[in-house]
């Protein structure tokens, strides 16, 4: 049996990332993993392990490179030392939004370097452009596009896929009942999918207010404030206005036909996996660029995809609002794929196993 310890970032232990070592416990066991979830650094059965796992966001104020120093760098590494000679194999878990990485110098210091989404061509991590950023997706132009220390390219091979958010529990909990996430069986209370149908009373969903600013977010919050800016000009059934309550966030996808999900801080956001969840049609910039597990994002089989300009979405939406019945197969299909995936627990085993192997 192999001992991992995943050093967890405690403010999502309950329904985040890590959330895939609480439901498929027994099945890991089974396979021969016995994976240990710690929520303290200073934790001395860390090191009593074949491997050691760190989220990075668990030293959050290294991590957002806006608070990152000298001291906190140096701390980190030391602590990576002392761990690095105390297990096997010491694993960084780059939890970052985006393809991109702010963490590529600890390549040197770890053995395995865990992304939840990497890019194909992984040269562009050797930053072998002119202005190399974190949102591979944004203009040079924009002010949210940070540079980032380039990767040696010795540790290029350290690179490995983890997963992506879409392992994350999406079951709906009520005011501050999110802590029975890791402990409430699927059997008693399973993930329920909406049906997907052509008869619902809302064309198009997607809320928010557009970011004035031209601080770093105005970048992040480019494709959001284009999208936002177009749904007002669309004369469609389309419900606008700030962000709603959980509860009537559910209820306007399950009422949609189409969902949008642009870029953010990274290419994957929670909004795409509750659009295929609520039965609605995924609309959101191309993604093959990118490789990700599970993958769900087939263009034109199980999302639609536009540029990442934007500058296709209103052509994309007239198509699909015109013959929204010759689109269904697509909303069909895209939450099949991935309701196999988020229930496919020795999937995940196999593909945590080859991961980290």
């Amino acid at each position: 049996m192999k001992q991992i310890r995943f050093l967890d970032w405690p403010l999502k232990r309950y329904y985040g990332e890590t959330h895939v070592f609480h439901r498929w416990k027994n099945l890991l066991r089974e396979n021969g993993l016995q994976v240990t979830l710690h929520y303290d650094h200073r934790d001395t059965a860390l090191l009593d392990a074949d491997s050691l796992i760190i989220h990075s966001r668990y030293f959050g104020a290294w991590q957002n490179t806006a608070t990152r120093n000298t001291q906190n760098h140096d701390e980190l590494l030391s602590f990576l030392a002392g761990c690095r000679a105390g297990v096997n194999r010491l694993i960084w878990f780059d939890a970052a939004d985006s393809t991109g990485s702010a963490d590529l110098m600890l390549l040197p210091h770890v053995d395995l370097f865990l992304k939840k989404q990497l890019l194909k061509d992984k040269s562009y991590y050797l930053a072998n452009t002119s202005k190399p950023n974190l949102r591979i997706w944004l203009p040079e132009s924009e002010v949210a596009n940070a540079s980032f220390t380039p990767a040696d390219p010795a540790g290029l091979d350290k690179m490995r896929l983890a997963w992506n958010i879409g392992l994350n529990d999406y079951r709906y909990f009520g005011y501050k009942m999110s802590r029975l996430s890791n402990y409430l069986d699927y059997r008693l209370y399973p993930l329920r999918f909406k049906t997907v149908s052509k008869d619902r009373p809302l064309d198009v969903v997607f809320r928010g207010t557009i970011h004035q600013g031209l601080d770093a977010q105005h970048g992040v919050s480019e494709q959001r404030n284009q999208v936002l800016q177009l749904l007002k000009g669309i004369k469609r059934n389309i419900p606008v206005g700030k962000i709603t309550s959980k509860r009537a966030y559910w209820r306007e996808l399950k009422q949609a036909r189409v969902g949008i999900s642009p870029f953010g801080w990274g290419e994957i956001c929670y909004r795409d996996f509750e659009i295929m969840i609520s039965g609605c049609l995924l609309i959101k910039p191309d993604m093959k660029h990118l490789e990700t597990y599970p993958n769900v994002f087939i263009d034109k089989e199980t999302y639609l995809s536009v540029r990442w300009d934007m500058a296709d979405l209103e052509l994309q939406l007239n198509a699909v609002m015109e013959d929204f019945p010759a689109y269904l197969h697509i909303a069909v299909k895209g939450q099949e794929l991935y309701k196999k995936a988020c229930m496919d627990g020795q999937g995940f085993v196999n593909h945590f196993k080859q991961t980290i192997c």
